[in-house]
């Protein structure tokens, strides 16, 4: 069934938010949003809230080259945590980062803090992940937000220079989408709003 229409009054930056929608990395090619319109994507993840002014957020691009050396670290981190793995699941592994033009590691800065605790902190960084997801999609670029056993492997972490006490939130594939990209139904707002009464 075809979506509704947008009523008239929404402006350009509302339609932008409800035509949004994730596109599979499979459906994502070059060319990858270049310096000028990634740095206005960490400028829009950093306009979200942020409590103490900690600005967590931290974003590390992997593309060209790079992402097969990056695929060769996650099937080598692979194979230490599970040294069973069968090679066929390594080389699948290995081929992630392949999928799309740039791979961005999206992550948090955790700082110890006597009023602001680590989630926090981490939701924080999470909402800068979604504004940097709008930005990159109202350019006309298609990303796709994924996790990981990755996310959580200290070795991983290491290797793209987050500390200790920093945490991985994701993989973001980020590219051109093919034409006729999906944009899934928008779900009825009314499911996820009630107001709430006194008892």
């Amino acid at each position: 069934m075809p979506e509704a229409p947008f009523p008239p009054a929404v402006n350009e930056a509302v339609r932008a938010l409800l035509a949004r929608a994730s596109v599979p990395p499979r459906q994502l090619h070059d060319p990858a949003p270049d310096a000028a319109a990634l740095s206005l994507a960490v400028a829009a993840a950093t306009r979200a809230p942020d409590h103490g002014g900690l600005r967590p957020w931290r974003f590390v691009g992997i593309q060209g080259e790079a992402r097969a050396a990056f695929g060769e670290l996650l099937a080598r981190a692979m194979q230490a945590r599970a040294p069973e793995t069968p090679e066929a699941r390594l080389d699948l592994e290995r081929l992630k980062p392949l999928r799309s033009p740039l791979v961005v590691a999206a992550g948090a800065a955790i700082r110890a803090h006597p009023k602001i605790p680590a989630w926090e902190q981490e939701a924080t960084a999470a909402a800068g992940i979604m504004n940097f997801l709008n930005a990159l999609d109202a350019m006309g670029f298609g990303c796709c937000w994924l996790s990981s056993a990755a996310l959580q492997d200290p070795a991983i972490k290491a290797a793209l220079g987050f500390a200790e006490t920093d945490r991985l939130l994701g993989w973001i594939y980020v590219g051109t989408p093919e034409a006729g990209r999906p944009r899934p139904e928008r779900p009825a707002p009314d499911g996820f709003w009630r107001d709430w009464q006194p008892a």
